[in-house]
């Protein structure tokens, strides 16, 4: 299933909800933005830890469920849609078209309830609703939409042909506006249902038509159509071409096999033979060249058993690999340091970690001209600390190298690594000796700055705060950017602070803060000097936007900023609005293809980042759609223009710090920022960090939704809420789960962490095993813990949350 995520408006400052949580529980008092397009308003329930002092009374209702227009629930049905409830979703629809007079709204209303019947997985009632649209209004301006999801109900029930047909259906309706992405779900569609010529077709005129599709893949789907189709000839050429022109090795191993198969269909084995060959020989660490390994080799034909033992390790096949690795060996294969560094690696995966570290000495000592050379006595060390837990031994390892080649490009970075390893075995003095090594030796390398502020942080952590303070003064005249300036005063002031130079510490805090306003150190020294814990909320906090009047305000220093006249409308969309990626997306975003959608704004904004005038209406036409990460980038994209760096941007006009950081999905996250008592700007910042807003997206490493729970983790917490019922993955799509599932599991750690927040997003976003590892170096202190986090994307994590928290406490803050 995929997440609709429909128009979304701000709401406005009008019918003010007024919320003023108890300081006793840490959720200072706060201004909630009104809700006024709900029909149901639901006040939070007070409980024995929220602590709900003040909330006014809501005009009673005379029914459970007051009589609404059908037009304002058709819009609650679309807010649901878009916080994927799709119960709630279909309750409203079904409502308005019960209470709806006008074909318009009747229309409307059951194209809604098809969208919420697909996702909660009635297809059949989807298919139901939307047929009865079709038939009842003809000449709907929801027809050719109802048509599209139509496509996308017969496709998740396996009608493949029916599916083909509504998409047809649309593009009669929508012709020459993403044609290309529809040709392309329909040539799929005619591809499962065995119609191969209409499915090549559809493909090649998707190739043909405008669009950011990738033309590659659609060729690669068009070939293997052909071969489908008994047509090998042409579903070759279509292969040699895509072969060529990519750049990706997956790709090229993955052609040279699909070509073997064809040419083994028409019966020329030796041509197949040669495609298998040089997928194994060029293109070894893909899983394709694996599977023509496999062919060569049941049909008897021989293979280089380097090329064979290299397919096979990085297909997991160790035993085989190994084997290949020992024949090669033995007939004396002329590339010796190369089998023996894959050797080595293929030992170790398989647990033979002496025998590793012998193959990788023989490299070592024969071949110190090896491409392989360094990577051996890499590999090596590695072995040894992260497998054997022989630390002192990487060490000398590392040590070792820098010694015989202390000019190797590599040099400075196993010293740097030898420091690492020492103070992950607790060795913090040795680690300390190690890094100060670094500046003498390597004054220009990049790990310079780094390896002296670590070695002031060890000298920190063993009390000896005068070496600390020496070496922080070192790494602040080598730092080479003001965050990392600013990191070096703070914890010079920790050291005068420990030293009992209370005076010292304050004035060295004041120039951290001074260095990088908005950045984590220099809010963090202000912090410090303060007296405040890290992430200190505002006692009160007002969540009420007028965007409409700041929109006007912001125009008017638009104009005065870039002296533009008064006869260019900036309240429209003005050139864009013919501009055939904004069209495109605009389509695309309404058919739900939210990626592709979002391709073709990101082409726009990308295209236009010197243009301050269209940035800034590309800003407010995605704010107004929803696609919150898009205004978010196009409102930087005008500052940036205006010369604001992320320092004085706070001080732009407000319209755009609100965009920039602002309160959407505010109807989900205010109530489950109270239900786990996490501060909602707390809340807000994590949204901001994780995902921009955007629910549809999906990490490389595969989190997935607005606050990037892994699938994993989902499951976990899935089976600990028992909800949402019949819970899948594609449920972290969707901004209510994503939303309760992330508030819930950072609730969980922070309160196993005793209210530890630096520990709890630790474990948020490294794993809880990593973080209490790290809490117990810290020792109770948090800037510390930030010091002693091993990964540096959990590091930039935190500290990245930390700053957006900073600026969302500055822009909402309404303490006297």
């Amino acid at each position: 299933m995929r997440p609709f995520l429909l128009p979304l408006r701000l709401p406005s400052i009008s019918l003010l909800l007024i919320l003023i949580f108890s300081l006793a529980c840490n959720l200072p008092g706060f201004l909630l933005p009104p809700q006024s397009d709900s029909p149901e308003p639901q006040p939070a329930t007070p409980t024995a830890t929220s602590a709900l002092l003040f909330l006014p009374t809501l005009a009673p209702t005379a029914t459970p469920y007051p009589t609404v227009l059908p037009a304002t629930s058709i819009a609650s049905g679309e807010r649901a849609l878009s916080n994927g409830d799709w119960e709630q979703a279909l309750q409203e629809f079904r409502r308005a078209a019960a209470a709806a007079e006008d074909p318009d709204l009747q229309a409307a209303a059951l194209l809604g309830e098809g969208k919420a019947r697909y996702e909660v997985g009635d297809y059949r009632g989807a298919i139901n609703s939307l047929e009865q649209l079709l038939h009842d209004y003809p000449q709907s301006a929801h027809v050719p939409y109802a048509h599209f999801v139509l496509g996308e109900s017969y496709n998740a029930l396996e009608r493949y042909s029916e599916a083909a047909d509504a998409f047809l259906n649309y593009l009669a309706y929508r012709s020459g506006v993403v044609d290309a992405y529809v040709l392309n779900l329909r040539g799929d569609a005619l591809l499962a249902a065995g119609r191969y010529t209409e499915a090549a077709n559809d493909y090649r005129a998707a190739l043909q038509s405008p669009s950011l599709l990738d033309p590659l893949s659609i060729q690669i789907k068009l070939a293997r159509t052909h071969a489908l189709a008994g047509d090998y000839q042409t579903a070759i050429a279509l292969y040699d071409d895509v072969y060529n022109r990519t750049s990706s090795d997956a790709v090229k191993a993955q052609m040279a096999y699909l070509k073997g198969q064809a040419f083994t269909a028409l019966g020329q084995l030796q041509e197949a033979y040669a495609a298998y060959l040089d997928a194994v020989n060029n293109y070894p660490t893909a899983y394709a060249s694996y599977q023509a390994l496999v062919i060569l080799v049941d049909a008897g034909l021989p293979v280089d058993d380097l090329n064979r033992g290299i397919v096979d390790y990085f297909a997991g096949q160790y035993g085989v690999a190994l084997a290949a690795f020992d024949r090669y060996f033995q007939k004396g294969g002329s590339n010796r340091a190369t089998a023996l560094y894959y050797y080595g690696l293929t030992l170790r995966a398989s647990g033979a970690f002496e025998k590793a570290i012998k193959a990788w000495d023989t490299l070592i000592a024969e071949f110190p001209e090896d491409r392989f050379w360094d990577d051996a006595w890499e590999q090596k060390a590695y072995t040894l600390w992260n497998f054997m837990r022989a630390y002192n031994a990487a060490i000398e390892v590392l040590l070792n190298f820098v010694q015989s080649a202390p000019n190797h490009p590599r040099a400075a970075e196993f010293l740097f690594d030898a420091g690492l390893v020492a103070e992950m075995d607790g060795q913090l003095q040795r680690a300390a000796e190690i890094w100060e090594k670094l500046e003498p030796q390597y004054p220009a390398s990049e790990y310079t700055y780094r390896g002296v502020f670590l070695a002031g942080i060890s000298r920190y952590r063993i009390g000896d705060y005068n070496g600390a303070l020496v070496l922080f003064s070192r790494a602040l005249s080598l730092a080479p950017n003001p965050r990392d300036r600013a990191a070096a005063y703070l914890w010079q002031g920790k050291c005068q602070k420990a030293l009992g130079e209370d005076a010292n510490a304050q004035v060295t805090w004041g120039q951290a803060v001074n260095i990088d306003p908005t950045g984590y150190y220099s809010e963090r020294a202000r912090e410090l000097i303060l007296g405040q814990a890290p992430f200190t909320p505002p006692q009160v906090i007002d969540l009420a936007v007028d965007l409409e009047g700041e929109r006007r305000q912001a125009e008017q220093w638009l104009r005065s900023t870039f002296q533009i006249g008064t006869e260019v409308d900036l309240s429209g969309m003005g050139e864009l609005a013919l501009d055939a990626r904004y069209q495109r997306g605009l389509e695309l975003w309404r058919l739900g293809l939210y990626d592709e959608a979002r391709q073709e704004f990101e082409n726009l904004r990308i295209a236009i980042s010197q243009d301050a005038v269209n940035s800034f209406r590309l800003m407010n036409a995605m704010l107004e759609l929803g696609a919150y990460r898009l205004a978010i980038f196009s409102a930087r994209q005008v500052l940036n223009l205006a010369g604001y760096d992320d320092a004085t941007s706070v001080s732009a006009p407000l319209y755009f710090n609100h965009v920039r950081f602002g309160l959407y999905f505010s109807d989900l996250i205010l109530p489950i920022a109270q239900k786990y008592q996490l501060h909602p700007l707390l809340l807000f910042s994590i949204v901001r960090q994780e995902s921009a807003f955007e629910g549809f997206v999906r990490s490389s490493a595969g989190a997935r939704g607005l606050m990037q729970i892994m699938p994993a983790t989902g499951d976990e917490i899935a089976q600990n809420l028992g909800w949402p019922p019949n819970y899948t993955t594609a449920d972290l799509y969707r901004p209510q789960v994503s939303v309760e599932f992330g508030a819930y599991y950072l609730a969980k750690w922070r309160d196993y962490f005793q209210g530890d927040l630096y520990a709890a997003l630790a474990a948020y976003n490294g794993g809880p095993g990593n973080a209490m590892a790290w809490q117990k170096l810290a020792n109770g202190d948090p800037d510390l813990f930030l010091e002693v986090i091993r990964f540096s994307e959990t590091r930039d994590y935190l500290r990245g949350v930390y700053e957006i928290f900073g600026l969302y406490r500055r822009i909402y803050n309404r303490t006297p």
